[in-house]
């Protein structure tokens, strides 16, 4: 459909004659008069530039679609703007991006609520379009336009939007649906539920590796929002996490699916942690409810402690730098032992073979550490029992005494990067451990971290002493390092 201008610019026209002809207007009021033609003037020459040949003018007038409709007028925008915009989606990325953007800023330029839904139009062909930054900006603009919709548009119109978005031959759509059916699932009525989480389930199980790399980003905001909507029945018998969301989470970790997949799964982790917390902190809930969340969480903790030994140095990198986030999504649940899996799961990527993957691990080490949990004292270095057997047996200790043992051979690896890594969160270990094991375990290696060979090492260390002087006291601390400071600034080449 064209866009014609004409008939607003001779309006623009009458109006500025009108206005020159009043000699009695106020020196602010023609200042208004100028900047309202001046206004005109813009959108007129943006509908032009939205219908010419240069790129760079279509860009720029497709980030100005609010100003284009405000100069139209809301029926104007409805009938000539919209159509417009939905026969032109062959244009270029650059041009769609920008119309993709801005078709969220024209909710108050469309004719009030009840007009709301005719901007879906434009917009779920674009959800659909290949180019990945278009889907992205399309996607904020539907959870914008969304939110405007009023209750019967959105539980028909959105909602079937969506349904046809995720049924789609085209596989680009089908990622657009993982990321709204995420984002929209509280508001969706139980029945939607019903029926947008057997759309996602598919999703999951998509043919395109893309699409299933789509749900794994977005598993664990349904979860989330599983457990907000529903409490406690979600994860009873027959409960739609029981049923239908932990499978979809192991089948998204195991070890068929890409890279890309498995990535994800620590963040779903992290969620399905939070979730069953926010359920035990539920004082309504019953022992029933609470045995279903004991025995998910038994479920789900193994799948991460799995990941640790992945093929995919990626994966381990990706579980090595969000574990203390794993750590504090379960360290408040009770009675799941979840703590007696993780920290020795983390142990395992502090002695990764991939440098990269210890790195990340030991920039953690002081947020993991700082768990309030205990957990049982690692086994005898001879000894080659794992079992929850040989585990309950074992004296129980902080999870920083635990890990402080750890350091040594972290001191020691061949990576710099390791050891820089260890000297920056080292001493923030101290305030965890109390003076005594501070001074027994931690002191030493931090004095073999002063007398490295590498530079950063050493600067990580001296720049981090506040905390190791906090807890040791200024006297006993120059009387440990103050000689290996000195040797330092003995050193013509320490830096």
């Amino acid at each position: 459909m064209a866009l014609d201008t004409s008939s607003q610019m001779e309006t623009d026209d009458e109006i500025t004659h009108t206005h020159v002809d009043k000699n009695a207007m106020t020196s602010n009021s023609n200042a208004d008069v100028e900047m309202n033609i001046s206004e005109g003037e813009q959108a007129r020459q943006a509908i032009d530039n939205l219908k010419g040949e240069d790129l760079a003018e279509r860009i720029a007038a497709a980030n100005k679609l609010d100003d284009i409709a405000k100069a139209l007028g809301e029926e104007r925008t409805r009938e000539e703007l919209l159509p417009f915009l939905t026969d032109g989606v062959d244009d270029e990325d650059d041009v769609l991006t920008a119309i993709a953007s801005s078709l969220g800023k024209l909710v108050p330029y469309v004719g009030g609520p009840s007009h709301v839904h005719t901007l879906l139009v434009p917009l779920e062909i674009l959800l659909a379009v290949e180019e990945t930054t278009v889907r992205e900006n399309a996607q904020k603009s539907a959870q914008l336009i969304s939110q405007a919709l009023p209750k019967d548009d959105y539980h028909s119109k959105y909602t079937s939007m969506i349904t046809r978005l995720a049924n789609k031959e085209w596989f680009t759509a089908r990622i657009s649906a993982c990321v709204l059916i995420a984002a929209s699932f509280k508001q969706f009525l139980d029945t939607e539920q019903e029926i947008q989480a057997n759309h996602f389930a598919n999703l999951c199980r998509d043919d395109v590796p893309m699409v299933r790399r789509a749900a794994a980003q977005n598993l664990g905001n349904v979860v989330l929002s599983i457990v907000d909507t529903k409490g406690v029945q979600s994860v009873g018998p027959g409960g739609m996490i029981t049923m239908s969301f932990i499978p979809l989470y192991e089948e998204l970790a195991s070890n068929e699916q890409p890279d890309s997949v498995r990535l994800h799964t620590t963040e779903n982790c992290i969620a399905f942690g939070k979730g069953m917390a926010l359920l035990q902190q539920n004082k309504s809930a019953d022992r029933l409810s609470m045995d279903g969340v004991n025995v998910l969480v038994k479920k789900i903790v193994p799948l991460i402690a799995a990941t640790i030994e992945d093929r995919s140095w990626r994966v381990r990198w990706t579980v090595g730098s969000k574990f203390a986030q794993v750590i504090d999504a379960f360290k408040d649940l009770e009675g799941t032992y979840a703590m007696d899996i993780l920290v020795p799961a983390y142990e395992k990527l502090l002695q990764d073979p991939e440098a990269e993957v210890k790195t990340a691990a030991t920039l953690n080490l002081a947020a993991v550490a700082k768990c309030k949990c205990v957990v049982p004292c690692p086994p005898p270095a001879n000894s080659r029992s794992t079992s929850n057997e040989d585990m309950s047996k074992r004296p129980r200790i902080s999870v920083a005494r635990r890990l402080v043992k750890k350091v040594n051979a972290l001191t020691e690896d061949d990576s710099e990067n390791v050891r820089a890594a260890l000297a920056m969160v080292a001493t923030d270990l101290a305030p965890l451990l109390g003076k005594e094991a501070t001074i027994s375990d931690l002191v030493p290696q931090v004095l073999l971290l002063l007398r490295d060979t590498t530079s950063d090492v050493r600067l990580n260390v001296i720049s981090s002493l506040g905390s190791l002087n906090e807890v040791i006291g200024v006297s006993l601390l120059s009387q440990s390092l103050l000689p290996a400071i000195m040797d330092l600034a003995n050193d013509s080449k320490w830096r």
